[in-house]
């Protein structure tokens, strides 16, 4: 499965194009636009959400509301056009701006800004929730939830995706979230941006997807690459990384018992590059975005002068964001790999040769 997306902060439309999905699955439109919404309107973002309201179509290869085997274009528009400041040659120290004004020769950042906006994730969250929809029809679940914001952690784990409506920070321990949220308006008044973790869940994949053949193809590397893609992502880490380092080898082996039953999962379900048949765990950590209220030191890259940068509007912690974000990517690696290893030319055929080697295996969850 290929795909492509296009587009920029301020363009008209946000494209992606999925090729290589098999014919007669049917998408439900009304699912997809609900998840945008929730990308949107989960609690820290900014002013530009309020001016959106984001709904995707998806214009070509479907015939009768199916999918026909050919080439998927999903389509969003932009309600904002206009870029909301002026031209400009200060890049913002933790962006891509000096790095992208400098290597294209360009002589106005906001050309950087405008494609390297997280606003681009608009489009990852619409073929991501394609995928999961797609997952969920072959026995697979996919969901996340935020772990921490600031100095506020959660030790538990949840069960299934917390509701926007009811949980605002997509935290499935309440009186956590109330602190979560206190921090982020504090955040808010104070003029600077918080980050935190976030985890990502799997539910019913059979052992040995991925490879350990090559190293390109190993299953970690696929997905922590899809993963890092995500802006404001510094860590990605697989089950029990952030804490079996610290503990004796022999504690950190997922033994394994008659049945192919294991008491631990320190591995988040992946070995050797492989998922195992055990859930997948991932574990993200989110930086500050790095856009402040307040400015901050950067050069003129044609002056040469020291100035600082001018604020415009920008989030003030993107976690919750990143966990529907988050969801999303991993569900398209995840659907990715498996159309590559069954998929067919028709969806039932994907379905039938997954399930075959599902009872082959004998050892999914």
């Amino acid at each position: 499965m290929k795909i492509i997306t296009s587009g920029e902060s301020h363009g008209q439309n946000f494209y992606g194009i999925v090729e290589g999905f098999p014919s007669h699955f049917k998408p439900d439109l009304e699912r997809i636009n609900k998840r945008l919404k929730t990308r949107q309107s989960v609690y820290g973002r900014g002013d530009r959400m309020k001016i959106e309201d984001d709904k995707v179509n998806i214009t070509t290869g479907l015939w009768n509301g199916e999918t026909t085997g050919a080439p998927l274009t999903f389509v969003i528009a932009n309600k904002s056009t206009t870029p909301p400041n002026e031209k400009t040659t200060v890049p913002r120290p933790g962006h891509a701006d000096l790095g992208g004004i400098l290597k294209f020769d360009l002589d106005d950042v906001r050309t950087v800004t405008e494609r390297s906006s997280a606003r681009r994730t608009v489009m990852d969250v619409a073929i991501g929730e394609f995928s999961r929809e797609v997952l969920e029809d072959l026995g697979i679940s996919i969901y996340g939830f935020t772990k921490a914001i600031g100095p506020v952690e959660i030790n538990s784990m949840a069960h299934e995706e917390p509701e926007v409506n009811d949980h605002p920070l997509l935290c499935p321990d309440s009186n956590a979230e109330s602190k979560m949220m206190e921090e982020i308006k504090k955040g808010y008044d104070q003029g600077y941006t918080l980050g935190g973790k976030v985890t990502l869940v799997a539910n019913g994949l059979p052992a040995g997807i991925g490879t350990f053949t090559e190293r390109g193809k190993r299953l970690t590397s696929i997905i922590a690459s899809g993963l890092f893609d995500i802006p404001s992502i510094r860590g990605v880490l697989f089950g029990g990384a952030e804490e079996i380092w610290k503990m004796k080898g022999y504690d950190t082996v997922d033994q394994i018992h008659s049945g192919f039953v294991r008491e631990t999962n320190h591995a988040g379900g992946i070995e050797g590059g492989m998922t195992n048949g055990e859930q997948m765990i991932v574990n993200l950590i989110a930086k500050p975005i790095s856009t402040q209220k307040r400015g901050v030191k950067s050069v003129d890259v044609f002056t040469g002068i020291e100035v600082e940068t001018n604020y415009v509007r920008s989030d003030t912690c993107v976690v919750a964001a990143i966990v529907v974000v988050a969801t999303a990517m991993l569900s398209t690696i995840i659907l990715s790999e498996l159309n590559e290893e069954f998929g067919g030319f028709t969806f039932q055929e994907f379905k039938d040769r997954l399930d075959v080697y599902r009872r082959r295996v004998k050892l999914g969850r």
